[in-house]
């Protein structure tokens, strides 16, 4: 770990998980597959997922999209803890996917500066949990204790099962911002002092709210987006440490 110059921080780090601290496919993705392959998922709940998506759809694809958890009714609510205790899962493989290098080095940047370190991601709320609390492992190996804090979207859980429903909001798009700004205003921690870590066009409103946004691995439109913004944007790839994607550091 580079020795941190600066004096002790009093912000925040924000991270986006999926194509930012791990490489894609997302999670849930992942999740789904395994679900899938187990079949724990009832056949009925294919044809729900299909008529919510119709539903939202026509109003907010991206909503009928992320906000869209019809397929999980029903599923235990302790399965993805189940799946994560173990860390491998079926003919899936790792469960978890390695961090990037340069991802954990940045994360244990921030947390020796003394800033608070924040997961925030439209997955579900265990599996970010999970994501926590393996990045907390990793930053433990190389002597950098912190705790890591999860803004993730939650579902109803009925009768110890998943209702398909999200509980408030799902967690993407704007409504990243607005969780960001309200853990900043409980904290007291101003917003300039903040930095955000997103690559997908739906973090802008929560890179657009601190005073250090970073595009990680942007996708063609968050490119645009940084660009047109001044933006700094960064390559991190499973054998790179910290690169940059244009001219700045």
């Amino acid at each position: 770990m580079e020795q941190v110059t600066q004096s002790s921080g009093s912000g925040a780090a924000f991270f986006d998980i999926d194509g930012t601290l791990l490489a894609k496919p997302a999670l849930e993705r992942r999740f789904f597959r395994e679900l899938h392959w187990r079949r724990e998922i009832p056949g009925e709940n294919y044809f729900r997922w299909l008529s919510e998506f119709l539903r939202l759809a026509p109003r907010d694809i991206s909503a009928a999209l992320h906000a869209n958890k019809m397929y999980l009714r029903g599923v235990p609510a302790e399965i993805a803890f189940a799946c994560g205790a173990n860390q491998r899962c079926g003919r899936a493989g790792r469960w978890l996917p390695e961090f990037f290098p340069a991802a954990i080095q940045r994360v244990g940047w921030h947390a020796l500066r003394g800033d608070a370190i924040v997961l925030v991601s439209g997955t579900l709320a265990p599996l970010a949990e999970i994501v926590g609390f393996a990045l907390e492992r990793e930053l433990l190996r190389r002597g950098v204790e912190a705790t890591i804090s999860v803004i993730s979207t939650k579902l109803e859980v009925r009768d110890k099962h998943w209702t398909g429903r999200v509980a408030n909001a799902a967690m993407f798009g704007e409504a990243k911002a607005f969780a960001i700004k309200e853990f900043a205003g409980e904290r007291g921690i101003e917003l300039k002092q903040c930095s955000a870590y997103g690559d997908s066009s739906l973090d802008r409103w929560m890179l657009a709210c601190v005073g250090h946004p970073f595009a990680i691995n942007p996708t063609w439109r968050m490119r645009l987006i940084a660009n047109s913004h001044a933006w700094r944007m960064l390559s991190w790839t499973s054998r790179t440490r910290e690169l940059p994607a244009n001219n700045e550091i």
